[in-house]
């Protein structure tokens, strides 16, 4: 090997070990930051499903990600929680409000059906959500999406 080849090959190499560090080093924080927002997620789910009027007295807990893939709406994130000792869902849904795209948090339950919790990000509860512009009718509209797609899953 002549001493232009190696010059070469160090080039190279120093080339290909840049890249892979810039790799990892993306690959690493799309990975951490995964896993930030799936627990900020889980924490703003749980506080408006809290605070929601209709689930005073009751025992909710959100454990977390939901892996079965439901199709048909566009989830922001699935999560599994518990109602009173019942298995519940939560979705994450994304509203277009008179000023963005809020994240509508839905709880769905067999027994009690698809309720709305409120918007996260702005901890808004359902009574206040006319005022960033998401209207009753858009509500029950997905409202009744989440629960006809949930009875077609129990089938």
């Amino acid at each position: 090997m002549t001493d232009a080849a190696k010059h070469l090959l160090k080039k190279y190499a120093a080339l290909a070990g840049i890249v892979l560090v810039f790799l990892a080093s993306f690959f690493g924080l799309s990975y951490l930051r995964k896993k930030a927002d799936a627990l900020c997620l889980t924490a703003a789910a749980e506080k408006l499903c809290r605070a929601y009027p209709g689930f005073k007295g009751q025992q909710i807990t959100i454990i977390g990600q939901d892996n079965s893939r439901l199709s048909g709406l566009p989830f922001r994130a699935v999560l599994s929680a518990t109602y009173s000792g019942h298995e519940a869902l939560v979705f994450m849904l994304p509203i277009t409000g008179k000023y963005g795209v809020y994240p509508a948090i839905f709880f769905y339950e067999r027994s009690s059906g698809c309720v709305f919790c409120g918007l996260a990000g702005v901890d808004a509860l359902p009574e206040q959500a006319e005022s960033y512009g998401i209207t009753q009718s858009a509500i029950a509209i997905h409202r009744n999406k989440i629960g006809t797609l949930m009875e077609k899953q129990e089938r």
